[in-house]
């Protein structure tokens, strides 16, 4: 007996000195940095992810993107890598669009939309050892991300909603009076005139759909546009990985088809006032394209563990490339004021 014991003793101690050493080759290859990218498969379509970050130890910062079908990917390369210093910075091509693949038998609505970002939040979560992780939302992206939290709220530490959907034909009416006014002003009856010549009301909406909406968004740009906020790059032609893209058909098909339900009198987010994940609203103080003013109502009527609203006053509808600097200040501040354990 007395034999055995020191070989036990040995054996013991060089099983222990064996966790230990594999429990420092995690940690190191946890701090590590990360630059890949890949299709993942999402709901049955390989869906393209990019991944950057000095430590796959930060937290995980996802996008969703806006559009629909227009994806952010060149514009976060271009404005936003601050991010990938204190994040494991996350940009999703959503199906059909971007670098994604095409699916053309799916029913597209936004409920699989936000599966699929769900899809993506598990991959994420997994791949990272990570319990949640924050939501940066844009435009059609907050659509998806109001949805994703409000049925998924264990995943997420914090959302963060940028041009922020919340009532769009009350938003597109006070879109439309801007326009009208300015027109006004300038004595521009050319503008009035096609103003008049595409019916619309609150009730609903663009009496001819998608088509009314393209209508009304080339004659209202050169008056959203206020010299207080930078002109932003063309994504198109940013990257030459995605300027070999055809950018416009997903648009004009798939982003056709989800309209329809942008469109529509019954998405009002005003009826969603109880949330379980810390919101914040990054509000561009001349966003027209979805209105600061009904944002910024809106959030007032909203609980939450946690919540605020950032006003960026030299931005539109994109403060997140229009401030980038204060962007990735605000960010970085909500995720101290959200540490996940």
């Amino acid at each position: 007996m007395k034999k055995v014991i020191p070989g036990l003793l040995l054996f013991i101690i060089l099983s222990g000195y064996a966790v230990a050493q594999a429990q420092v080759s995690n940690s190191k290859a946890r701090q590590s940095p990360i630059d890949t990218s890949f299709l993942l498969k999402v709901n049955g379509v390989e869906q393209y992810i990019e991944i950057k970050g000095v430590s796959k130890a930060n937290p995980v910062l996802l996008f969703i993107h806006g559009g629909p079908s227009w994806p952010a990917t060149p514009m976060i390369r271009k404005f936003n890598q601050d991010l990938a210093k204190n994040f494991v910075l996350v940009s999703w091509d959503q199906r059909n669009c971007g670098k994604s693949k095409t699916d053309n038998a799916a029913i597209l609505t936004p409920d699989l939309y936000v599966e699929d970002a769900h899809l993506v939040t598990q991959y994420l979560k997994s791949e990272f050892h990570v319990k949640k992780i924050f939501v940066a939302c844009h435009s059609w992206g907050t659509i998806i991300g109001i949805n994703l939290i409000l049925k998924y709220p264990g995943d997420y530490a914090a959302y963060i909603g940028m041009g922020q959907f919340v009532s769009p034909n009350r938003s597109e009416a006070l879109a439309h009076t801007f326009v009208a006014e300015q027109a006004k002003l300038n004595k521009d009856t050319a503008t009035l005139n096609a103003l008049n010549a595409i019916p619309f009301s609150v009730e609903h909406g663009y009496a001819n759909g998608f088509d009314g909406l393209i209508g009304f968004s080339m004659l209202a740009n050169k008056y959203f546009q206020s010299s207080e906020v930078a002109i932003l790059p063309d994504p198109t032609q940013l990257y030459p990985d995605y300027s070999k893209l055809d950018w416009m058909t997903p648009v004009m098909t798939t982003g056709k088809v989800l309209f329809n339900y942008m469109n529509a009198t019954d998405i009002d987010f005003f009826k969603f006032k109880d949330f379980k994940v810390p919101v914040y609203f990054f509000i561009g103080k001349y966003d027209h394209n979805t209105s600061a003013a009904i944002a910024a109502e809106y959030f007032s009527t909203i609980k939450a563990p946690k919540k605020e609203l950032f006003w960026f006053d030299h931005s539109g509808h994109s403060p997140n490339w229009e401030e980038p600097t204060l962007f990735y200040q605000r960010v970085v501040q909500v995720a101290t004021e959200n540490k996940i354990n």
